[in-house]
């Protein structure tokens, strides 16, 4: 699997710990954020291939979060313990994953393509074609 710059968002600090450790574990290089606010400042600073969030954020509503990533042209993925697909989805989520169903959210990873076509292993500034 290709090594991601992965966001994740998630406002229990037992499950954005996990899911670090997790995504570590599988190669990407991942940077969690407990709410909101740190996820669109560390997107707007580390520039991550794919976010992973959280729909139930302390600071507002994650759906919110979805939708200024997604606008900044980001892969988004919601995340939650409830089925909110269609709100996930309305609000531009690319795709929506149970947060019981980890083998999905591996193929989903496997699977995004890197942000401007850009693995993270390449040199800074190399484009590809």
């Amino acid at each position: 699997m290709a090594q991601r710059r992965v966001l994740v968002a998630d406002d229990d600090p037992v499950n954005l710990a996990g899911m670090c450790e997790l995504l570590t574990h599988w190669g990407h290089d991942v940077t969690g954020a407990a709410d909101g606010k740190m996820a669109l400042k560390a997107a707007g600073s580390r520039r991550p291939d794919v976010a992973i969030v959280d729909l139930g954020l302390p600071d507002g509503d994650g759906l919110d979060v979805i939708r200024q990533l997604k606008a900044d042209g980001m892969f988004v993925i919601a995340f939650s313990w409830n089925k909110a697909e269609l709100a996930a989805r309305a609000a531009g989520a690319d795709a929506f994953v149970l947060k019981s169903n980890l083998d999905q959210l591996e193929r989903l990873l496997r699977e995004a393509a890197p942000r401007a076509g850009d693995a993270i292993d390449d040199p800074p500034g190399k484009k590809t074609a």
